[in-house]
């Protein structure tokens, strides 16, 4: 519900017969102008048109890319995943004891493979993938050396953007996407040229994807923090003017708004409700000005995904469903309110909601086109800076002074950091904070991260010892459970699916990634270690692609499905669509390399994803979780087999 206040003079326009305002008795035409309260719904997913007798109020609902539901996603905090020894929750599980005779299952098969190895050929192992995979082994090196140095790129690029050589709005834009481009294809025809096997083309075009995708990560922030420095300084140049030509100058100004800020909060202690405009609710605004009632606590920090932020979480969301509603006055002139007095609040302590500043909520909101909301840089739970005090002169009585001061502190603090050391760009423009960025285990870049205090030694030799036991492991099972089995022209396509289906399963349960991920978090002190959970519970695909692989679930949900949302002002249903779409045709990508055939298997199978998601979330099945979860591996279980089948055959 939102209430308006309007001055109008006599009624000249009825409201619509299915208008959900309703409007005091009608206004003899020889009246003066008074007041008219309206109530109204608005919707939360498309536009709101008001009919007032003295003309339409259009309200816009305010979807910030920024909101508390996507930031608590996008977190950044210290914790593991779910199978990591050091996670308290999975070492008092009741069934931990299967997961430790899963591992000595796999020891034992591995045992058994080489000894019968060893009496066949006098080998523990058969070297003939081994002699595949090794192959011009060097010179892949000598590759991925260089395709790694040439992300120092990014470094120069935002420089540029720093000195002002070109805007990132669209030169910048252009510029980023052309070499991501030329970066991916040339390690698509690397491998083509080089005519490597499977796991050498794999490896690398696997490796330039993920790169691509830090560096993305890496422009396209530094790109919005670079458009926000350079408006602020506008503003602040501007704010300067206005104060030079105010009578009295900066002295006289401070001592009006200080007395002005006294006043409202005397108002606001007595229970006076204040409007943004700085008018008490029972007053009259300016003639022929509308405004609108907003919520005066708002918040777009998160807490941790815990207790604390599902017990949260609601008021959040509800807080952030503002309004912004825009109307011309009599010249013309755009005179726009933004959903809230506040666009960026940050709690400065977990325990607690930070109580808003006394009367901010009589400040103007900022300029609608600020460009703001855009970083989804989490509000860190690390952060220890209590938000910044509102610029004494944003409750100067002056429209155009307050309203550039407002503008100055909300573009401050999309450029401050939320983590320990408080950054402000361009202090993290520097090679080695890139390099940092480089070698920790995340796609989704910002300005700081929660890092750990210390490097423990033991634990990296672990993580390699780990890394080197699992690749056995995946190397036992292919040559000898998946390479003597594949499938042919003229087997038996049952008889195929049979023998592959187990064994790939296995491999696929090894999460090598979280050995070498967890290993480079050690090294880099980055304490956020969650690379996945437990996927293994999930009962619809949705739930699984969120869980397998969370830094590419991270960047998808950042930089595609939230992009997508606030760029192109798509819906969640169609921006899911997108973001689907781009990993199907990203994972066609890599196996149109991997097997030199251009076919679209994997592709149609992802995407297949959709329907089954849709049927996930039927009230039968969601109510079932053993049913979803048996379908789920079912599906899983004969995923890969088929995809083999299909590639090596057809």
């Amino acid at each position: 519900m939102v209430s308006t206040r309007s001055t109008s003079r006599a009624p000249s326009t009825p409201p619509p017969p299915d208008s959900t305002a309703s409007v005091p008795a009608t206004i003899p035409p020889s009246s003066p102008p008074q007041a008219i309260e309206m109530t109204t719904t608005l919707s939360k997913t498309s536009d709101t048109t008001i009919a007032t007798p003295g003309g339409v109020v259009r309200v816009r609902p305010f979807r910030s890319s920024s909101n508390a539901q996507l930031k608590a996603v996008l977190s950044f905090t210290p914790r593991v995943s779910a199978l990591d020894r050091t996670n308290a929750k999975s070492q008092t599980d009741e069934f931990r004891g299967f997961f430790v005779l899963f591992w000595i299952g796999l020891g034992l098969l591995f045992l058994r493979t080489s000894l019968q190895s060893w009496e066949e050929n006098r080998t523990p192992l058969s070297w003939n993938f081994g002699r595949l995979i090794t192959g011009d082994a060097l010179v892949l090196a000598l590759s991925d050396l260089l395709m790694v140095t040439v992300m120092l790129v990014c470094v120069p690029f935002v420089k540029a953007l720093q000195y002002q050589w070109f805007s990132y709005y669209p030169t910048g834009l252009i510029i980023q996407h052309v070499f991501q481009a030329i970066y991916l294809g040339t390690a698509v025809w690397w491998g083509y040229h080089r005519q490597w096997y499977w796991v050498q083309s794999g490896f690398l075009v696997l490796h330039s994807m993920s790169s691509m995708m830090k560096m993305h990560s890496y422009m396209s922030h530094n790109g919005m923090l670079a458009t926000v420095y350079f408006r602020l300084q506008k503003e602040k140049a501007l704010l300067e003017d206005a104060i030079a030509r105010y009578p009295g100058g900066r002295k006289a100004l401070v001592e009006e708004a200080a007395l002005r800020q006294a006043d409202l909060e005397a108002e606001e202690a007595r229970g006076v409700s204040i409007t943004p405009g700085g008018t008490s609710a029972p007053g009259t605004p300016a003639p022929g000005t509308p405004s609108v009632h907003f919520p005066t606590e708002y918040s777009a920090g998160y807490e941790d995904p815990s207790a604390t932020l599902r017990r949260r979480l609601g008021s959040l969301s509800e807080a952030s469903a503002g309004v912004s509603s825009s109307v011309k006055d009599k010249d013309g002139t755009p005179d726009s309110l933004a959903a809230s007095a506040e666009i960026r609040r940050r709690p400065s302590h977990l325990s607690g909601r930070r109580k808003a500043p006394p009367a901010t909520d009589a400040l103007p909101a900022p300029h609608p086109d600020l460009p703001l909301g855009t970083s989804l840089e989490p509000s860190a739970t690390t952060s220890p800076h209590p938000p910044s005090p509102p610029n004494p002169l944003a409750w100067s009585s002056n429209e155009e002074i307050a309203l550039l001061a407002t503008n100055i502190n909300a573009m401050q603090e999309e450029l401050k950091s939320n983590g320990a050391r408080g950054l402000i760009w361009p202090q993290n423009v520097t090679y080695k904070h890139y390099v940092d960025f480089m070698f920790f285990p995340t796609l989704v870049y910002q300005l700081e991260y929660p890092r750990t205090t210390t490097m423990r030694p033991l634990v990296v030799l672990e993580k390699i010892v780990a890394t080197f036991g699992t690749f056995s492991l995946i190397y036992t099972v292919t040559e000898h459970y998946i390479m003597p089995v594949l499938p042919k022209e003229g087997d038996s396509l049952v008889r195929s699916f049979v023998n592959l289906a187990l064994p790939m399963l296995v491999n696929y349960l090894f999460i090598i990634f979280e050995c070498v991920c967890t290993g480079f978090a050690e090294l880099s002190y980055f304490a956020d270690r969650e690379f996945y959970q437990d996927w293994w519970n999930s009962t619809s695909w949705d739930q699984f692609s969120r869980k397998w692989n969370k830094p590419v679930h991270t960047f998808l949900l950042r930089h595609v499905y939230a992009s997508t949302m606030s760029s192109l002002q798509l819906s969640r249903t169609s921006a899911a669509f997108v973001t689907f779409l781009l990993s199907a045709l990203c994972h066609e990508l890599v196996m149109a390399v991997v097997t030199k055939k251009i076919r679209p298997y994997l592709f149609l199978m992802q995407m297949a994803q959709l329907p089954m998601i849709a049927l996930g979330r039927l009230p039968i099945v969601r109510r079932n979780k053993t049913v979803g979860n048996i379908v789920f591996w079912i599906g899983l279980m004969a995923g890969f087999p088929l995809l083999a089948i299909c590639y090596l055959i057809w």
